[in-house]
């Protein structure tokens, strides 16, 4: 059953087929999950709920969503050791592994179609034959797992509303009293003073309703948990596209309660900062646009603290340099990015090779930070972000981008 599982899986001729210009072309990413914890009691929870579950999966990442987005505890004491306690008495583990070979609930049988469509790999009758004769299926196997499977990771955001009332308050009385001063003052423009006067009161009434919004997200970053030793109980014991011939695999799946587990990596937390009320129509704007950048920011902080978590993305042009990276994964004018390029090592297996390192052109980094274009940012209308290099030889598209801390 194991070779066959193996003959199935690719072992094929491996390619990680790299975008020319077009990132619409795949390259193997990091696989995610995201979840919420919620906090019923407090104001705006159920806003910042419906704004999250609307949210999409940061393009650079899988999505591995799990069909569930909120969670609640009891207390907050502790929410790491909540969220930890979660995973376990729930499976997460297992619930990820099965996601990954597209488990049917009724059966217990596995199919490969996830595997091969996010690593790419084309299989052929051809290729079946010719990997049999060379033995290269174990060699497919490790690619698959260690750059697809165990680069699977959760991160949990724990989101509290910040109640910034009063401050926004005082900036209305501040605002008010300005004006009343150059109204006073000056017996010109009058009709200009009034309309500047009536669209400072608006605003300011807008931010008087919801209060100064402001969250505070603290998120917590798990990793499946995936190495040799798990992969080959897996595929030895578990594995299995004929379960009517193999209950005993499909009963030891749904037993083994220990095997699959996530561990624990960090978490950073960030209360959002003053946003632009440009574009914004409305409260439920505001809190989307607040939500929006509040977790862009702490996923760009969990890729800056957590080497294994960092995404790679495509160099899309080399005359000039260029990426599809910017403001929104916190790239300033001292960010460092190593340029990598593939290789297929002796075993077959998908390899990152630094061959360069860039850095922004001040000026050119890219604004893709949510509704940057409604507030007239200069650099919103750059179609990315601008290089130079650093050191490397040559560089071409469809290399790889990573930063480095």
């Amino acid at each position: 059953m194991r070779k066959l599982f193996l003959t199935i899986l690719g072992i094929l001729t491996v390619q990680a087929v790299l975008a020319q210009t077009d990132e619409s072309q795949k390259y193997m990413r990091g696989s995610l999950c995201m979840m919420m914890v919620e906090h019923p009691t407090l104001e705006y929870n159920k806003d910042i709920e419906q704004v999250f579950e609307k949210m999409d999966i940061p393009e650079r990442f899988n999505s591995h969503d799990l069909g569930v987005r909120i969670i609640r505890f009891a207390n907050d004491k502790d929410q790491q050791a909540n969220i930890t306690i979660f995973a376990k008495d729930n499976q997460l583990g297992k619930k990820f592994v099965s996601k990954w070979f597209g488990r049917n609930k009724k059966t217990g049988a596995f199919k490969i179609d996830l595997v091969k469509e996010r690593g790419n790999y084309n299989a052929t009758k051809a290729d079946v034959e010719n990997a049999l004769r060379q033995h290269r299926g174990l060699s497919i196997l490790e690619d698959a797992g260690e750059n697809l499977i165990g680069h699977t990771y959760w991160v949990v955001n724990d989101v509290k509303y910040v109640n910034q009332g009063n401050f926004f308050k005082g900036m209305k009385d501040a605002t008010n009293l300005a004006m009343s001063g150059v109204q006073a003052a000056s017996t010109k423009g009058k009709s200009l003073e009034k309309a500047f006067d009536n669209k400072a009161a608006e605003a300011f009434d807008f931010l008087d309703d919801i209060k100064g919004f402001r969250v505070k997200i603290t998120s917590y970053l798990f990793r499946l948990k995936w190495n040799e030793d798990i992969q080959n109980i897996f595929y030895s014991n578990y594995y299995t596209d004929e379960p009517e011939n193999e209950p005993d695999k499909v009963k030891g799946f749904v037993n083994d309660k220990d095997l699959f587990s996530l561990e624990y990596v960090g978490s950073v937390t960030n209360t959002s900062s003053k946003t632009s009320l440009s574009g914004v129509t409305s409260n439920e704007a505001m809190i989307r646009k607040v939500c929006t950048r509040a977790f862009d920011k702490n996923i760009a902080d969990l890729q800056h603290e957590f080497a294994d978590f960092r995404i790679k993305a495509l160099l899309v042009s080399t005359e000039p340099l260029k990426a599809y990276v910017g403001m929104k994964e916190d790239i300033t004018e001292s960010s460092r990015y190593e340029v990598l390029e593939t290789e297929i090592d002796e075993r077959g297996v998908t390899k990152y090779k630094r061959v360069g390192v860039i850095k922004p052109i001040p000026g050119k980094i890219w604004d893709n930070r949510y509704m940057a274009s409604e507030e007239g940012s200069s650099e919103s209308k750059l179609d990315a972000t601008y290089f130079e290099k650093v050191s490397g030889g040559e560089f071409y598209s469809g290399y790889l981008i990573r930063e480095i801390k």
